[in-house]
């Protein structure tokens, strides 16, 4: 049953996020806005593929590593793991799940050269840090306690850290 949950996860959450909002942006502003599908030779193309590998790595890793280590449950609220996960990428950043699907987000707007998807991106990742902050946050302490106060106050957010987090 955990596997068809985590393709339910995988299906929605990214899926709405990086395809269903953007074709809606695509399609509402396709009449003032000009969309370009930028050429490999031009310098954005190579930055375009820079965030979809960065993206899909970061993405594949983390989804993985939670599917992995975090017990029963899936990354999506309504059925949240049942272990704190502190490995992998988590070892760097709190959130790699999100920074991979802001990278993706990125690839989206370099690829098309897109003001309105750069800006979506911008609207997503701030409005995942106003989530954390003020729900997710203190779900968590709740549920981890000391645990994850410890790791919240030496592992960054969204900023990745080039020395991985150890428990003490």
């Amino acid at each position: 049953m955990k596997r068809k949950e985590y393709l339910k996860v995988a299906l929605i959450l990214p899926g709405n996020v990086l395809i269903t909002i953007p074709l809606f942006i695509f399609l509402s502003t396709r009449n003032s806005y000009s969309y370009d599908l930028v050429s490999p030779h031009n310098f954005l193309f190579y930055i375009a593929m820079f965030f979809l590998t960065l993206g899909l790595l970061l993405a594949i890793w983390s989804v993985r590593t939670f599917y992995i280590k975090g017990g029963d449950g899936t990354p999506g609220p309504w059925r949240p793991v049942s272990n704190l996960v502190i490995s992998g990428p988590y070892r760097y950043v709190r959130n790699p799940m999100i920074l991979g699907v802001v990278d993706l987000l990125l690839f989206e707007s370099a690829l098309f050269v897109s003001i309105p998807l750069l800006l979506w991106a911008i609207v997503f990742f701030v409005g995942n840090i106003i989530y954390f902050r003020t729900f997710e946050e203190k779900e968590l302490i709740k549920r981890f306690g000391a645990d994850y106060e410890n790791y919240k106050n030496k592992v960054s957010m969204f900023f990745p850290k080039f020395t991985p987090y150890n428990k003490e």
